[in-house]
Protein backbone atom coordinates (compact mmCIF):
# COMPACT_ATOMS: atom_id res chain seq x y z
CA UNK A 1 0.00 0.00 0.00
CA UNK A 2 3.00 2.25 0.84
CA UNK A 3 4.69 1.39 -2.57
CA UNK A 4 1.14 2.58 -4.24
CA UNK A 5 0.98 5.74 -2.63
CA UNK A 6 4.82 6.20 -3.07
CA UNK A 7 4.32 5.78 -6.92
CA UNK A 8 0.94 8.15 -7.00
CA UNK A 9 2.79 10.64 -5.32
CA UNK A 10 5.94 10.96 -8.14
CA UNK A 11 2.95 11.00 -10.55
CA UNK A 12 1.49 13.89 -9.36
CA UNK A 13 4.73 15.71 -8.82
CA UNK A 14 5.79 14.82 -12.58
CA UNK A 15 2.03 15.84 -13.93
CA UNK A 16 2.21 19.14 -11.99
CA UNK A 17 6.18 19.81 -13.28
CA UNK A 18 5.22 19.12 -16.72
CA UNK A 19 2.40 21.78 -16.50
CA UNK A 20 4.49 24.17 -15.05
CA UNK A 21 7.04 24.10 -17.83
CA UNK A 22 4.18 23.83 -20.55
CA UNK A 23 2.90 27.22 -19.32
CA UNK A 24 6.06 28.84 -20.10
CA UNK A 25 6.79 27.00 -23.35
CA UNK A 26 5.90 27.48 -26.44
CA UNK A 27 3.11 24.68 -28.08
CA UNK A 28 -0.09 24.32 -30.65
CA UNK A 29 -3.13 22.99 -28.59
CA UNK A 30 -5.94 22.11 -30.12
CA UNK A 31 -9.27 21.85 -28.56
CA UNK A 32 -11.82 19.92 -30.60
CA UNK A 33 -15.11 20.52 -28.69
CA UNK A 34 -14.98 24.62 -29.12
CA UNK A 35 -13.39 23.52 -32.82
CA UNK A 36 -10.68 26.14 -31.76
CA UNK A 37 -6.36 26.13 -31.06
CA UNK A 38 -4.70 27.81 -28.38
CA UNK A 39 -1.26 28.99 -29.44
CA UNK A 40 1.07 30.13 -26.86
CA UNK A 41 4.36 31.83 -28.21
CA UNK A 42 5.80 30.88 -24.95
CA UNK A 43 9.19 32.40 -23.98
CA UNK A 44 10.96 32.97 -27.43
CA UNK A 45 11.82 36.37 -26.92
CA UNK A 46 10.41 37.63 -30.44
CA UNK A 47 8.56 41.37 -30.32
CA UNK A 48 5.68 40.34 -32.50
CA UNK A 49 4.04 36.99 -33.75
CA UNK A 50 2.02 35.47 -36.18
CA UNK A 51 0.01 32.21 -36.78
CA UNK A 52 -0.84 31.24 -39.70
CA UNK A 53 -4.01 28.42 -39.99
CA UNK A 54 -4.54 26.47 -43.43
CA UNK A 55 -6.53 24.42 -44.77
CA UNK A 56 -6.89 23.37 -48.35
CA UNK A 57 -6.29 26.09 -50.27
CA UNK A 58 -7.51 28.40 -47.72
CA UNK A 59 -5.42 30.48 -45.37
CA UNK A 60 -5.91 32.86 -42.68
CA UNK A 61 -3.39 34.83 -40.95
CA UNK A 62 -3.49 36.51 -37.56
CA UNK A 63 -1.53 38.90 -35.36
CA UNK A 64 -0.83 37.12 -31.67
CA UNK A 65 -1.51 39.58 -29.26
CA UNK A 66 -2.20 38.39 -25.49
CA UNK A 67 0.20 35.70 -24.71
CA UNK A 68 -1.92 32.86 -25.47
CA UNK A 69 -4.10 33.42 -27.96
CA UNK A 70 -7.57 30.92 -29.42
CA UNK A 71 -8.31 30.90 -32.82
CA UNK A 72 -11.14 29.27 -34.48
CA UNK A 73 -11.17 26.12 -36.45
CA UNK A 74 -13.94 27.41 -38.71
CA UNK A 75 -13.64 25.54 -41.92
CA UNK A 76 -15.15 22.03 -40.89
CA UNK A 77 -13.42 18.43 -40.42
CA UNK A 78 -10.22 17.80 -41.70
CA UNK A 79 -6.67 18.66 -42.14
CA UNK A 80 -5.18 22.02 -40.84
CA UNK A 81 -1.93 23.23 -40.85
CA UNK A 82 -0.92 25.68 -37.93
CA UNK A 83 2.33 27.78 -37.81
CA UNK A 84 3.46 30.09 -35.53
CA UNK A 85 6.06 33.12 -36.73
CA UNK A 86 8.26 35.29 -34.76
CA UNK A 87 9.56 38.66 -35.58
CA UNK A 88 11.84 41.33 -34.30
CA UNK A 89 11.27 43.92 -36.68
CA UNK A 90 7.31 43.58 -37.49
CA UNK A 91 8.42 42.83 -41.42
CA UNK A 92 11.13 39.66 -41.24
CA UNK A 93 9.37 36.94 -39.60
CA UNK A 94 10.74 33.32 -38.83
CA UNK A 95 8.68 30.50 -38.56
CA UNK A 96 9.03 28.98 -35.44
CA UNK A 97 6.72 26.21 -35.51
CA UNK A 98 4.16 24.34 -37.57
CA UNK A 99 1.76 20.87 -36.53
CA UNK A 100 -0.10 19.59 -38.98
CA UNK A 101 -3.61 18.10 -37.23
CA UNK A 102 -6.57 16.56 -38.71
CA UNK A 103 -9.39 17.26 -36.73
CA UNK A 104 -13.12 15.71 -36.70
CA UNK A 105 -15.27 18.94 -35.35
CA UNK A 106 -18.76 19.23 -34.34
CA UNK A 107 -20.69 21.01 -36.92
CA UNK A 108 -21.14 24.39 -35.53
CA UNK A 109 -19.39 24.39 -32.62
CA UNK A 110 -16.60 27.08 -33.65
CA UNK A 111 -19.71 29.49 -34.04
CA UNK A 112 -20.25 29.21 -30.37
CA UNK A 113 -17.14 29.33 -29.31
CA UNK A 114 -15.06 32.13 -27.70
CA UNK A 115 -11.99 33.45 -29.64
CA UNK A 116 -9.60 36.05 -30.54
CA UNK A 117 -12.10 37.80 -32.81
CA UNK A 118 -15.21 37.25 -31.18
CA UNK A 119 -14.00 37.02 -27.16
CA UNK A 120 -16.09 36.49 -24.32
CA UNK A 121 -16.71 34.27 -21.14
CA UNK A 122 -19.90 33.38 -19.01
CA UNK A 123 -18.71 36.46 -16.58
CA UNK A 124 -18.18 38.57 -19.30
CA UNK A 125 -20.17 41.97 -19.22
CA UNK A 126 -21.10 41.19 -23.06
CA UNK A 127 -22.42 37.73 -21.68
CA UNK A 128 -24.21 39.27 -18.67
CA UNK A 129 -25.95 41.63 -20.64
CA UNK A 130 -27.00 38.87 -23.16
CA UNK A 131 -28.24 37.01 -20.88
CA UNK A 132 -30.34 39.63 -19.32
CA UNK A 133 -31.57 40.64 -22.46
CA UNK A 134 -32.88 37.48 -23.76
CA UNK A 135 -33.78 35.74 -20.15
CA UNK A 136 -37.89 36.03 -21.73
CA UNK A 137 -36.71 34.80 -24.70
CA UNK A 138 -38.23 31.14 -26.17
CA UNK A 139 -36.94 31.12 -29.71
CA UNK A 140 -33.33 31.97 -30.85
CA UNK A 141 -35.09 34.75 -33.10
CA UNK A 142 -36.45 36.38 -30.57
CA UNK A 143 -32.73 36.49 -29.08
CA UNK A 144 -31.37 37.47 -31.78
CA UNK A 145 -33.97 40.52 -32.31
CA UNK A 146 -33.98 41.36 -28.60
CA UNK A 147 -29.75 41.41 -28.57
CA UNK A 148 -29.63 43.25 -32.35
CA UNK A 149 -32.45 45.84 -30.84
CA UNK A 150 -30.33 46.76 -27.85
CA UNK A 151 -26.93 47.16 -30.00
CA UNK A 152 -28.18 49.13 -32.59
CA UNK A 153 -29.87 51.04 -30.12
CA UNK A 154 -27.35 51.66 -27.76
CA UNK A 155 -23.38 51.48 -29.66
CA UNK A 156 -22.85 54.73 -32.20
CA UNK A 157 -20.83 54.11 -35.56
CA UNK A 158 -17.91 55.39 -34.88
CA UNK A 159 -16.57 57.60 -37.95
CA UNK A 160 -12.97 58.80 -36.76
CA UNK A 161 -12.03 55.80 -35.70
CA UNK A 162 -13.23 54.17 -39.19
CA UNK A 163 -10.51 56.77 -40.28
CA UNK A 164 -7.17 56.23 -38.27
CA UNK A 165 -7.77 52.19 -37.16
CA UNK A 166 -4.00 50.92 -37.03
CA UNK A 167 -3.12 47.64 -39.15
CA UNK A 168 -3.91 44.62 -37.69
CA UNK A 169 -6.75 45.68 -35.22
CA UNK A 170 -8.58 43.33 -33.55
CA UNK A 171 -12.06 44.34 -31.63
CA UNK A 172 -12.60 44.07 -27.84
CA UNK A 173 -16.53 43.95 -27.50
CA UNK A 174 -16.29 44.66 -23.88
CA UNK A 175 -14.63 48.24 -24.88
CA UNK A 176 -17.43 48.66 -27.37
CA UNK A 177 -19.76 47.96 -25.18
CA UNK A 178 -18.33 49.96 -22.88
CA UNK A 179 -17.48 52.98 -24.70
CA UNK A 180 -20.91 52.56 -26.74
CA UNK A 181 -19.01 53.23 -30.04
CA UNK A 182 -17.31 50.90 -32.88
CA UNK A 183 -17.41 50.65 -36.52
CA UNK A 184 -18.29 47.58 -38.51
CA UNK A 185 -16.04 45.17 -37.14
CA UNK A 186 -16.82 45.72 -33.97
CA UNK A 187 -20.68 45.87 -34.08
CA UNK A 188 -20.02 42.27 -35.60
CA UNK A 189 -17.57 41.32 -33.05
CA UNK A 190 -19.93 42.15 -30.20
CA UNK A 191 -23.07 40.95 -32.23
CA UNK A 192 -21.49 37.69 -32.04
CA UNK A 193 -20.70 37.42 -28.41
CA UNK A 194 -23.79 38.40 -27.20
CA UNK A 195 -25.29 35.68 -29.53
CA UNK A 196 -22.74 32.95 -28.63
CA UNK A 197 -22.94 32.95 -25.23
CA UNK A 198 -26.93 32.43 -25.22
CA UNK A 199 -26.05 29.50 -27.37
CA UNK A 200 -26.85 30.97 -30.79
CA UNK A 201 -24.84 29.91 -33.32
CA UNK A 202 -23.56 33.16 -35.06
CA UNK A 203 -20.97 33.82 -37.86
CA UNK A 204 -18.49 37.26 -38.14
CA UNK A 205 -18.45 37.62 -41.55
CA UNK A 206 -15.74 40.42 -43.55
CA UNK A 207 -16.63 41.06 -47.19
CA UNK A 208 -17.94 43.41 -49.70
CA UNK A 209 -21.77 45.01 -49.21
CA UNK A 210 -23.76 46.93 -51.48
CA UNK A 211 -24.69 49.17 -48.49
CA UNK A 212 -21.20 50.56 -48.13
CA UNK A 213 -18.14 51.29 -50.66
CA UNK A 214 -15.43 50.08 -48.30
CA UNK A 215 -14.29 46.51 -46.95
CA UNK A 216 -17.53 45.80 -44.28
CA UNK A 217 -18.31 43.32 -41.39
CA UNK A 218 -21.41 41.50 -40.33
CA UNK A 219 -22.85 38.27 -39.00
CA UNK A 220 -24.74 35.23 -40.44
CA UNK A 221 -27.02 33.67 -37.65
CA UNK A 222 -28.19 30.04 -37.09
CA UNK A 223 -32.09 30.94 -37.22
CA UNK A 224 -34.80 27.83 -37.85
CA UNK A 225 -32.01 25.60 -39.29
CA UNK A 226 -31.10 28.85 -41.93
CA UNK A 227 -28.04 31.33 -41.88
CA UNK A 228 -29.50 34.59 -42.49
CA UNK A 229 -27.51 37.78 -42.57
CA UNK A 230 -27.41 40.30 -40.00
CA UNK A 231 -25.58 43.67 -40.35
CA UNK A 232 -25.79 45.74 -37.32
CA UNK A 233 -23.43 48.96 -37.75
CA UNK A 234 -25.49 49.54 -40.85
CA UNK A 235 -29.27 49.55 -39.04
CA UNK A 236 -27.46 51.42 -36.26
CA UNK A 237 -26.77 54.21 -38.89
CA UNK A 238 -30.45 54.04 -40.35
CA UNK A 239 -31.84 54.26 -36.58
CA UNK A 240 -29.63 57.25 -36.46
CA UNK A 241 -31.21 58.94 -39.35
CA UNK A 242 -34.61 57.69 -38.70
CA UNK A 243 -34.42 55.14 -41.49
CA UNK A 244 -37.01 52.17 -41.62
CA UNK A 245 -34.59 48.79 -41.88
CA UNK A 246 -34.92 45.03 -42.12
CA UNK A 247 -33.21 43.32 -39.46
CA UNK A 248 -32.50 40.11 -42.13
CA UNK A 249 -30.63 41.45 -44.92
CA UNK A 250 -30.33 40.14 -48.14
CA UNK A 251 -27.56 37.86 -49.37
CA UNK A 252 -27.37 38.66 -52.72
CA UNK A 253 -26.28 42.29 -51.22
CA UNK A 254 -23.24 41.13 -49.48
CA UNK A 255 -20.06 39.00 -50.43
CA UNK A 256 -18.16 37.31 -47.69
CA UNK A 257 -14.07 36.84 -47.99
CA UNK A 258 -13.21 35.69 -44.66
CA UNK A 259 -15.52 33.87 -41.82
CA UNK A 260 -15.05 34.03 -38.17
Amino acid sequence: MKRIMLIMMVMVLLVASATTAFADALYIQVNTADATVAINTGSTGYSSYKAIVEKGDVKYIYNLVSGIDTLPLQMGSGVYTVSLLGSNDGRRFRKLTEETINVTLEENAVFLSSSQTVNWNDESEVAILAKELTKDAETDREKLEAIHTYVINNVKYDYQKATSLPKGYIPNPESTLEEGLGICYDFAALTASMLRSVDVPTKLVKGYSSYTPVYHAWNEVLVDGEWIVVDASTDSIFVDYNVRYSLEKSSSDYASSKVY
